[in-house]
């Protein structure tokens, strides 16, 4: 997952330093960004523990460092930033910083899923299909992907399309891979099925 850094004015109460860092970072300049952000992340200030946090976990400015990166994404992430909890969840799974942790992962992608962040309600989908992390739930796991869906995430429009097709609705899941095939050719694929057994 590729998240660039930003600044949450509303947030921060050092708006200078914030567009310094953002400005540093925008250039390639990752040392200065790392190191204006250094000290406000460590002040207390949120965005700039997210920033960080992706900064570690790509080794931009730095080496790259998941523990770093971890406990900077978990401070911004409980101080009600949804970007950082969306990508809280993905450092939760990666079997490349620990052993991954379903459960913990749903809670944060639940958080920021219900600030409306599409991914965040995909993967939220995901693991209620799988029932991974949580109870497998499969209306539950549509209700998800419909939310992210009606933001136009292909993939979750493709998997409600699955839902539907397993459910005999073909007409709703020719609707969500209409609306998905352009980004996503299993959705083609799906339609071209539904064609050719001319449903």
């Amino acid at each position: 997952m590729t998240t660039e850094p930003q600044t949450q004015h509303e947030t921060n109460k050092n708006h200078a330093a914030q567009d310094e860092a953002l400005t540093a970072y925008q250039n390639g300049d990752y040392a200065t960004a790392l190191a204006a952000w250094q000290p406000l992340a460590d002040a207390g200030d949120a965005q700039a523990q997210f920033n960080l946090a992706i900064m570690y976990h790509n080794g931009q400015g730095t080496e790259p460092d998941a523990a770093k990166a971890l406990a900077y994404c978990t401070l911004a992430a409980d101080n009600d930033i949804p970007p950082a909890q969306h990508y809280l969840g993905y450092l939760l799974m990666d079997e490349e910083i620990g052993t991954p942790n379903p459960e913990k992962a749903a809670q944060y992608w639940q958080r920021a899923a219900e600030h409306g962040i599409d991914d965040a309600q995909y993967q939220l989908g995901l693991l209620y299909t799988q029932g991974i992390g949580v109870p497998q739930d499969p209306d539950t796991a549509a209700d998800w992907y419909e939310a992210a869906a009606l933001q136009g995430h292909s993939h979750a429009q493709y998997n409600l399309g699955v839902l539907y097709a397993n459910a005999g609705q073909y007409a709703h899941a020719r609707h969500w891979w209409n609306k998905a095939q352009a980004q996503n050719p299993d959705a083609q694929a799906a339609l071209a099925k539904l064609d050719e057994m001319g449903l």
